[in-house]
């Protein structure tokens, strides 16, 4: 890791300091500029750092598999686990072989009741866009939405 900010990003009154700044791999991130920019917010100033050739991680469309559960599957569940006669799990005096049979009836039960479901992931054009950055703009449309409907002159 490397440091990138070589240049002041607090400047006040008789105050000049360096204490913002980013770390890099430069060995995966090379050929990039750095610069300060004033955005009148605080007393920091912000770093633009600009890479000249960004490689996206290109989404292929390879599938994943999800169990859905819901209250329709988990009342399944329960109706099959009570019909169950468990037997094979009281009948003997093993205790390796019962939790092995309970196991096996158990899973077979939640198996059938919860199946798993294909999803096939496609690419897309927005790949780059982060969990959290999809959480932001979502909290930032509520956000908007509130300021529009509401009264409130603050």
């Amino acid at each position: 890791m490397t440091r990138t900010v070589y240049f002041p990003t607090i400047i006040q009154n008789n105050s000049i300091t360096a204490i913002d700044n980013i770390f890099i791999n430069v060995s995966k991130f090379e050929d990039y500029i750095i610069s300060s920019l004033f955005n009148g917010l605080s007393d920091h100033d912000a770093q633009v750092i600009t890479k000249n050739e960004i490689n996206f991680k290109i989404l292929n469309n390879t599938p994943h598999y999800i169990r859905n559960i819901e209250k329709y599957g988990i009342a399944d569940f329960k109706i099959k686990l009570s019909l169950e006669t468990w037997d094979n799990v009281f009948d003997n005096n093993d205790v390796n072989f019962t939790y092995n049979s309970f196991l096996n009836t158990h899973l077979r039960v939640f198996y059938t009741s919860f199946p798993l479901k294909k999803r096939i992931t496609g690419t897309n054009g927005n790949a780059w866009i982060t969990m959290g950055i999809r959480t932001s703009c979502k909290y930032k449309r509520e956000l908007c939405h509130l300021c529009k409907t509401s009264n409130d002159p603050f």
